[in-house]
């Protein structure tokens, strides 16, 4: 296998797929869902703000989109099995992008070091007309990211698909993903994602191929299940203001504003609000 141009773009991909790290310690195990602790709190919004941002990211897998230049893995991480595109729209027909060190380990990354490993299968459900479709499926997808502090490191392997549709006007993409996560001073979680989330580009911009995303604003929804030890959750994912894209960001955190509620059954919610260009956001439990 060889790198090509488009290992920047399976690399765009495997960089969306970032986990954050969860600045918080073990938490303890709630009798009911009336109550969740503040440290519980903190790592179940981890996930869905990830999942925001390695979903924002896959919106572009073209060129210099999706903060390849930004953020690991970059442009030339990525070794690809088969470079056919028939349609030319820089998505290949049926390739398979491996991820292995040394290449794809980095240091520098949010203060530590980070490590992925595993395959991307991407192909292009429209190989005869050149569109923004596509489809990903991970497998064995890892991050392990080692951080300035112990109780931010943690591994994440990510098994499921992502799909995407759309045109110059705005786009979606649907995802299936189940990420397991291990830490060294708390109890590893299992989250099982079933979630849509649509793009739309801001006033006077398009989404083009070949291009960064642009401005714009990003509207979640579906399910999500939490699992720790013997709890499991499941929550009702809404939007409430809509999360606004900044290009012009600098980091991978580019959510400038926005809020989402993550609902459970009982009617309470983890509520997750975006304030700034690289900014974590805050989350808090409404009872």
């Amino acid at each position: 296998m060889r790198r090509t141009p488009w290992a920047t773009a399976a690399s765009a991909l495997a960089a969306s797929l970032l986990l954050g790290a969860a600045a918080c310690s073990d938490s303890s195990q709630p009798s009911d869902d009336a109550s969740i602790s503040v440290a519980e709190t903190n790592d179940i919004g981890e996930a869905v703000a990830d999942e925001v941002d390695q979903s924002a990211a896959s919106f572009s897998l073209h060129g210099a989109g999706a903060g390849a230049g930004e953020v690991p893995p970059g442009p030339d991480c990525a070794t690809v099995s088969n470079t056919t595109d028939t349609d030319g729209d820089g998505a290949p027909d049926d390739a398979t992008y491996t991820f292995a060190l040394p290449a794809c380990s980095f240091t520098g990354f949010r203060g530590g070091s980070l490590d992925v490993t595993g395959t991307v299968d991407l192909s292009d459900p429209t190989p005869d007309a050149a569109d923004f479709a596509y489809q990903a499926t991970l497998n064995d997808l890892e991050f392990k990211f080692t951080g300035p502090q112990g109780n931010l490191t943690f591994t994440a392997v990510r098994n499921g698909t992502r799909v995407l549709t759309g045109n110059a006007a705005g786009a979606s993409l649907s995802n299936n993903i189940t990420v397991e996560r291990t830490f060294p001073v708390r109890q590893p979680a299992s989250v099982t994602h079933n979630l849509l989330l649509t793009f739309t580009p801001a006033p006077g911009e398009s989404l083009a191929l070949g291009q960064p995303l642009p401005d714009g604003t990003l509207v979640k929804s579906g399910t999500f299940t939490w699992t720790r030890g013997n709890r499991t959750r499941t929550f009702v994912v809404t939007t409430v203001e809509p999360l606004v894209w900044d290009a012009s960001c600098t980091t991978d955190r580019k959510i400038a504003s926005g809020e989402l509620h993550a609902t459970l059954g009982s009617g309470g919610y983890i509520r997750t609000v975006w304030s700034g260009c690289g900014v974590d956001p805050v989350r808090t439990f409404v009872p």
